[in-house]
């Protein structure tokens, strides 16, 4: 590859559902320690970053290794995060891994950084099948409808599209619909961009930071993947699945 890669993972300490949950212990080690861990693995990537409003969190990326970036803790989103420290983060192609994703797969990671040197967007994301009502009609879940070459028109916590004459329990049996879940690749040149885009209409109205580029008139390239990974750890609930998906791994 001729393109240099760094892995981003936006951290913040102040989360309104679980508070603190980067350092949570899941497996005996901080939720973050599992996910720096990993993408230490993707074999592309020359330099990891953790970008954070907690100085707690810069010494545990320091202690694994990996650099610690203090940004304002008034970061609305991830990626707004890691663009405000961009002059210190190297790297042509950037992504955006989330701290709270435990069981990001590294392959993934690698394959998606290699379909980014020939996407047809700025940015790159990961899509899915969307196969049952409950997680078409779950705003949680973020939707995507494509144009014929992939890229984003439209991301919505709302079903979209809307299937006319039909039953909404039908809707999965007469289209396809697809899903996406928070990893991103962004070109160097997309993030400098981004330090000046406003927050949009549509961002505020869905609270999807996908929309942000779409008005300000960049592509979102989709990379379909088969499976969704294990969700991110958003709650305690979901802390508590992610322990019991690692302690059935251990045995």
């Amino acid at each position: 590859m001729s393109e240099s890669v760094s892995i981003a993972i936006p951290a913040r300490m102040a989360s309104s559902r679980l508070p603190g949950k980067m350092l949570a212990l899941l497996g005996g080690k901080p939720v973050l320690q599992h996910v720096i861990e990993r993408v230490k693995q993707v074999r592309c990537c020359k330099a990891i970053y953790v970008v954070t409003d907690s100085e707690e969190i810069v010494r545990l990326a320091q202690s694994l290794d990996v650099h610690g970036l203090m940004t304002s803790p008034n970061c609305i989103c991830g990626t707004e995060r890691i663009a405000s420290v961009l002059e210190h983060i190297n790297g042509d192609i950037i992504f955006n891994v989330q701290g709270d994703e435990p069981f990001i797969e590294p392959k993934l990671l690698e394959d998606m950084a290699e379909a980014m040197h020939s996407a047809n967007g700025d940015v790159l994301m990961p899509s899915y099948r969307l196969k049952t009502m409950a997680e078409l009609f779950n705003p949680s879940v973020t939707k995507v409808v494509c144009n014929k070459d992939g890229c984003g028109l439209y991301f919505s916590r709302s079903p979209i599209p809307y299937v006319r004459d039909c039953e909404q329990n039908q809707w999965t049996e007469k289209y396809t619909f697809w899903g996406v879940f928070g990893v991103y690749v962004f070109r160097r040149e997309a993030l400098e961009a981004y330090q000046n885009f406003p927050v949009s209409p549509l961002e505020k109205a869905e609270s999807l930071e996908q929309l942000r580029w779409l008005s300000n008139g960049y592509r979102i390239a989709t990379f379909p993947v088969d499976t969704h990974p294990l969700c991110s750890i958003d709650t305690a609930e979901d802390l508590k699945r992610a322990e019991e998906f690692i302690r059935h791994q251990v045995r």
